[in-house]
């Protein structure tokens, strides 16, 4: 999820199309889940201990059992190379059903200056390793060997929205610590990206869920996110087919149930419509979001003529993150309570 304000303009017939697929899309049953962590030796941000308590947290949540933890050596003088050469022998064990692939890399980044994408980065900066590295083979490309494998990318470092720019027609999908203009990972900053992914996946996990689906974690990390936090990134690439993941059994006694709070954080929206007189696009607007399954409930704070008409809405952070799977949505703000214009004396 982007939250750089800017959407097209809509047909409200292709609205219609493309939010029924938002909601319809259902995610698959993987015949295997394996994880794939990478980090620098030469850090100093506690890579390594973020990097165990991804690998627990994603055995204790979700029962996966295969997990890799590379950390390139100081000494390495191909660091995208090494890389690469060891997520090619894993993804080689799970191409022939469909799989899905957690790719994650935990340390320093910067935007590199020529570029302007993604660099990932030592300690003292000698060892650099261009994201596409990692990008291009394994999330963006359209290999009809990869057609089996799902790809989650989760990425804790600086400016780590700006890594997927473009996809396939596969499933694939990124979480990362923040936008493409933020950093991260400094020790002031107190709890880490990864730690907040743990605490997310728990709340989730000790609510009773059965599955998470990764907009639903993106949702819980937003909804538990620390107020001086920067809000977590999530974009979806290419289908719209979610990437869930089975939570692993808990017994009865052991299980929380969270509360919602009216003060809870939302993220206002907004769609521009056209396709006819301003009340019919309004109208038929409100109907197809009654319609809707309640999970995906989106309320319509205000509307607007323009060139197009501008709906201004407000959804949780998961429901806004499945509709950005197929529909232009631009980001505004995330609020909290109802409007402040209601408290205003006239």
């Amino acid at each position: 999820m982007s939250t750089i304000p800017t959407s097209a303009t809509i047909p409200i017939q292709e609205f219609r199309a493309k939010l029924q697929e938002a909601v319809e899309a259902r995610g698959t049953r993987y015949h295997s889940t394996k994880v794939s962590i990478f980090r620098f030796e030469d850090d100093a941000t506690g890579a390594d201990c973020d990097a165990n308590t991804f690998s627990g947290c994603m055995q204790d949540v979700f029962g996966i059992d295969h997990m890799e933890d590379f950390a390139i050596k100081k000494t390495s003088k191909s660091p995208g190379f090494d890389v690469h050469k060891r997520i090619v022998r894993l993804v080689d064990t799970m191409i022939h059903a469909r799989s899905l692939l957690i790719i994650a890399y935990i340390g320093h980044a910067v935007i590199h200056t020529e570029s302007n994408r993604l660099q990932l980065i030592s300690e003292n900066g000698s060892q650099k390793m261009p994201w596409s590295f990692v990008h291009e083979p394994f999330l963006a490309s359209s290999s009809n060997d990869l057609q089996n494998l799902d790809v989650l990318a989760v990425l804790d470092c600086c400016y780590a929205g700006s890594a997927v720019r473009a996809g396939g027609e596969r499933s694939v999908q990124l979480l990362a610590a923040c936008d493409e203009r933020s950093t991260v990972r400094s020790k002031k900053d107190g709890v880490t990206f990864i730690q907040r992914v743990r605490q997310a996946a728990y709340a989730l996990k000790n609510s009773g869920n059965l599955s998470v689906n990764v907009e639903r974690l993106f949702g819980e990390l937003q909804r538990l996110k620390p107020s001086k936090a920067p809000d977590a990134v999530h974009k979806i690439i290419g289908n719209a087919r979610p990437l869930v993941l089975s939570v692993k059994h808990i017994s009865s006694s052991a299980l929380q149930h969270s509360t919602s709070s009216s003060n809870e954080t939302n993220v206002l929206f907004k769609i521009s419509l056209t396709g006819g007189p301003r009340d019919v696009l309004l109208s038929e607007f409100l109907q197809l979001t009654k319609r809707i399954p309640p999970v995906f409930k989106v309320s319509l704070e205000n509307a607007y003529e323009s060139h197009s008409i501008v709906l201004l809405c407000r959804a949780s952070w998961e429901t806004f993150a499945r509709l950005r799977s197929t529909l232009d949505c631009a980001f505004v703000a995330s609020v909290k309570g109802p409007s402040l214009v209601q408290e205003v004396p006239q």
